[in-house]
């Protein structure tokens, strides 16, 4: 559904972005903080913006977290031009997965994370940089779909440069970094990766703004637009909600979900504390995001993460 919140006094801009969580649970702050400021992001251009139900994780996903996503979204004040789930483009993804089994870039892998993990490398975004073990196995078109091991791509080596708006310098090579990424699970699902990177130039998403956690991954996703020949969009990377964890910080959702959340709060309530946590708005200021299209500004969101806690009786509060 289409917003009725438009930039006024600008120009309006073509372009499309995308807020895309994982429904392997309910929302937490970070959740909503993230989705807040991408909708903002895209509005305050005049840029449509559409909702993505990541939900192809068939173990995490389960019945009824999708329908409580878009539900918490839309008590927050937010509308989209368009909400689809991920699951329902398989037929895309197999497409594009069996273009690549033709380029003779396919190849099936059976090594554990165990295995991987002996390599002893580790890859930017904290995972296991695959040592290409299996890289002699290519599949092809008589065979890919019934292959019960892991799919992954034969690439080659492939520097790429990527500049975060924020200031991020994300250039690397993908394939020195990460190694052949998975394409598709043993569990026949399609990699996180691969199907947004499908996704996203399916939708004509020319913009990706997401919390700084991504961040690594981004390198490797430009590099699978590249071979894929799909074009690359603008990144942003914002700050995090993290709370304390022992002696960590993590990101915030073990605390606190929505749900919780909606008992303590009016919408506007919550919306103005978790704009205020980042600088957008004052502190104790109330607003709907609409109510901030016009003057959203990323030179006031704070490059920091802000650590938060929460309690029943207090709410949430920024920790000291």
């Amino acid at each position: 559904m289409r917003s009725k919140a438009e930039p006024s006094g600008r120009e309006r801009e073509s372009g499309r972005g995308r807020f895309a969580p994982s429904t392997t649970g309910r929302a937490h702050p970070g959740t909503l903080l993230a989705a807040l400021l991408c909708w903002l992001d895209a509005r305050s251009r005049g840029a449509e913006v559409i909702l993505r139900l990541e939900d192809l994780d068939r173990e995490r996903t389960k019945p009824g977290y999708a329908e409580a996503m878009v539900d918490d979204l839309a008590w927050l004040g937010l509308e989209w031009d368009g909400i689809v789930r991920q699951s329902e483009s398989r037929a895309r993804h197999e497409a594009v997965l069996e273009e690549l089994v033709g380029r003779g870039l396919v190849y099936a892998c059976d090594c554990s994370r165990a295995r991987i993990r002996a390599s002893g490398r580790r890859a930017p975004d904290g995972s296991h940089r695959y040592p290409g073990t299996c890289r002699a196995r290519r599949v092809g078109p008589a065979t890919w779909r019934t292959e019960e091991r892991a799919l992954r791509l034969r690439w080659d080596r492939m520097p790429v440069e990527v500049l975060d708006e924020s200031g991020l310098d994300l250039s690397g090579d993908p394939a020195a970094l990460f190694g052949d990424p998975i394409l598709r699970r043993r569990d026949g699902a399609f990699s996180y990766h691969f199907a947004s990177v499908v996704d996203d130039a399916a939708a004509g998403v020319d913009r990706v703004v997401r919390g700084r956690d991504l961040a690594p991954s981004t390198t490797l996703q430009v590099g699978l637009q590249r071979v894929l020949s799909r074009p690359s969009p603008s990144y942003r990377h914002h700050p995090l909600l993290l709370e304390s964890v022992g002696e960590k910080l993590s990101k915030m959702h073990g605390a606190v979900d929505v749900s919780a959340l909606r008992r303590r709060y009016a919408p506007d309530e919550l919306c103005g504390l978790l704009l205020a946590f980042v600088g957008v708005v004052p502190q104790g200021e109330r607003c709907m995001p609409a109510d901030r299209v016009d003057d959203f500004d990323w030179a006031r969101v704070c490059t920091r993460d802000v650590v938060l806690s929460w309690s029943p009786a207090k709410g949430l509060e920024e920790a000291s």
